[in-house]
C-alpha cells in the first residue's frame, strides 16, 4: 500500500472511513440484474478484486498490501412494503457508515438496492477511502446503472476477470517537483497560522462537547438539498459576487460554527476544503478510474456575519493561492516520511491532528457530476455521495450537484456532536446560503 492508502487504512480501523454513493431509479429493475452488474463492474476494476493483508515487519512490526480475492461484491436487498423517502438516508446513517469494509476478506465494495412500491429503487454503493473519494464512488455507481442497462451478452460471463493491471499508487504520478517535500510537522501556531493573511492570532476551532475516544467515533449523517430553483439563483447570485459555489458553502459552514461557539467578530476559523487534483497529475487521470485523488487545504477566514460574500471572495482566493504554492501534496511528504505503518503505532500522529491539526470541520464539494437522467424506460435522479469523517474531525458536508439539485450531506462525529447541536448547526448554514440566494434578484 501506497502512504496514502495505508494511512486511510489505519484510521478505518480506528473510526469507520467510508464513502458512499446513492442514486434513484424508477422503473422495473430485478436484483438478479444488478448482481450481474455489479459482477461486470468488478471484472473491470481491478481495485475492486482485491483484498488486503498484514505481514509481519523487521522494523515496524505490521505491514499491509493488497492481495487478490476471488470473492464478489456483496449485494444487500432491503424492500419495503410502504414508501419511505428517506429510508435510504437512515441505511447509509446506520449501516453504510457506521460498518466498515470487511478489508481482509474483500472486495473493497459493497452495495444496498431499497425497493419500495412504485417499482422505485435506491442505489447504494460503498467503498472504503483507502482506495476511493467521492468522485470515485458516484462514477462507479453510475458505471454499475449502465451496466445494469445494457442488454445481456449471451456467453460472456460478467466475473472474468480482465486483464487491466492494478494502478500506479497516486503518489507515483504527482508532478515532479512535488514528490520531494517537506514531511516535518509543523508546530501548532504555524498549522494554524499559516495563510496568504497576516497572522490573525488565535484561529477558532469546532468544539466538541466532550471527547470521544478515537476507536469509539462514529460518523452521523443529516440530509439536506437544495432544488433546482434555489441552485439556480445561488448560482446567478455567485456570478454577480464573483465566487464560487464552493466558497460560499464553506463560508456559510464557518459561520455557524462561529455562531455556535458564540464568537464576536472579527474572529477566525479554519475551515477545511478537500481538493481533486485528477487533471494536475503527471497522466491525468479521469473520474472513471478507482482511487483517492484528494487532498485537504484549509483557510483561516475571518468571521463577518454581515457580508458571507468577503467570506467566500477570502476562501476563494486563499484556496487558489494555497494550490499554487502545492500545499494539496505536502501532507503526502509527510506521510511517506513519518506515517503510521500500523494502528499500533499511529497514536502520535492521530493525537497531533486532534490537538493541532489545521482544522476540524470542512466542506468536500465535487461540484458538478454528470449523471444520466434517463437510461431507456428507467428515470434516475438524486445522485449524491457522503463520506465519513473517522479521526479527522467533528462536522463536515459532502457536496454534489446533479439532477438538478444540490444535495448537501452533512456528518458529524456523535457524542462528541449531539444530534440537537448538529441539526443547528446545519440548519445554520442552510439558512446562511438560502440567504445567499435570495440576493440574486436584488
Amino acid at each position: 500500500m501506497s502512504p496514502a492508502e495505508r494511512w486511510y487504512w489505519i484510521i478505518d480501523q480506528l473510526s469507520t472511513l467510508n464513502v458512499c454513493a446513492r442514486v434513484r431509479i424508477e422503473g422495473e429493475l430485478p436484483a438478479a440484474v444488478l448482481r450481474n452488474a455489479l459482477g461486470a463492474l468488478q471484472a473491470r476494476h481491478p481495485m475492486l478484486r482485491l483484498a488486503i493483508t498484514e505481514e509481519p515487519s523487521d522494523s515496524s512490526g505490521t505491514g499491509a498490501r493488497f492481495v487478490p480475492t476471488s470473492n464478489a461484491i456483496p449485494l444487500r436487498e432491503v424492500t419495503l412494503s410502504e414508501s419511505d423517502d428517506s429510508r435510504w438516508v437512515r441505511e447509509v446513517d446506520g449501516h453504510e457508515l457506521a460498518e466498515p469494509i470487511d478489508w481482509r476478506s474483500g472486495p473493497l465494495a459493497r452495495a444496498v438496492v431499497i425497493g419500495q412500491p412504485g417499482q422505485i429503487h435506491d442505489l447504494v454503493i460503498t467503498v472504503p477511502h483507502c482506495i476511493s473519494d467521492g468522485t470515485t464512488a458516484l462514477a462507479l455507481l453510475r458505471q454499475w446503472v449502465r451496466l445494469a442497462a445494457e442488454p445481456p451478452v449471451p456467453g460472456r460471463s460478467p466475473a472474468e476477470n480482465g486483464s487491466t493491471p492494478v494502478p500506479v499508487p497516486v503518489e507515483a504520478l504527482f508532478p515532479a517537483h512535488y514528490r520531494v517535500m517537506s514531511g516535518i510537522l509543523p508546530d501548532k501556531a504555524a498549522a494554524d497560522g499559516d495563510g496568504p493573511e497576516a497572522d490573525p492570532g488565535e484561529v477558532g476551532r469546532l468544539e466538541p462537547e466532550r471527547f470521544v475516544p478515537f476507536h469509539q467515533r462514529r460518523t452521523r449523517l443529516l440530509h439536506r438539498f437544495l432544488g433546482s430553483r434555489v441552485l439556480q439563483s445561488l448560482a446567478t447570485a455567485c456570478r454577480r459576487e464573483g465566487v464560487t459555489l464552493h466558497g460560499v458553502l464553506a463560508a456559510a459552514m464557518a459561520c455557524a460554527v462561529a455562531r455556535d461557539a458564540g464568537a464576536p467578530p472579527p474572529a477566525h476559523f479554519a475551515v477545511g476544503s478537500p481538493v481533486a487534483f485528477r487533471d494536475e497529475l503527471e497522466r491525468p487521470v479521469s473520474e472513471d478510474e478507482v482511487g483517492c485523488y484528494v487532498s485537504a487545504v484549509h483557510s483561516v477566514v475571518r468571521y463577518q456575519p454581515g457580508d458571507l460574500w468577503s467570506m467566500a471572495r477570502f476562501i476563494n482566493r486563499d484556496i487558489a493561492a494555497r494550490r499554487q504554492r502545492g500545499e494539496q501534496y505536502s501532507v503526502f511528504s509527510l506521510l511517506a516520511d513519518q506515517g503510521p505503518t500500523g494502528v499500533a503505532d499511529s497514536g502520535p500522529l492521530v493525537q497531533y491532528i486532534e490537538e493541532h491539526g489545521s482544522f476540524n470541520f470542512f466542506v468536500s464539494n465535487i461540484g458538478r457530476f454528470d449523471f444520466p437522467g434517463k437510461l431507456g424506460a428507467w428515470g434516475l435522479s438524486g445522485a449524491q455521495f457522503v463520506g465519513g469523517i473517522s479521526v479527522v474531525g467533528y462536522f463536515a458536508s459532502s457536496v454534489t450537484t446533479s439532477h438538478d439539485q444540490l444535495s448537501w450531506n452533512f456528518t458529524y462525529i456523535d457524542e462528541a456532536i449531539s444530534r440537537e447541536r448538529a441539526e443547528r448547526l446545519v440548519d445554520d448554514s442552510v439558512r446562511a446560503v438560502l440567504a445567499a440566494a435570495e440576493t440574486a434578484a436584488c
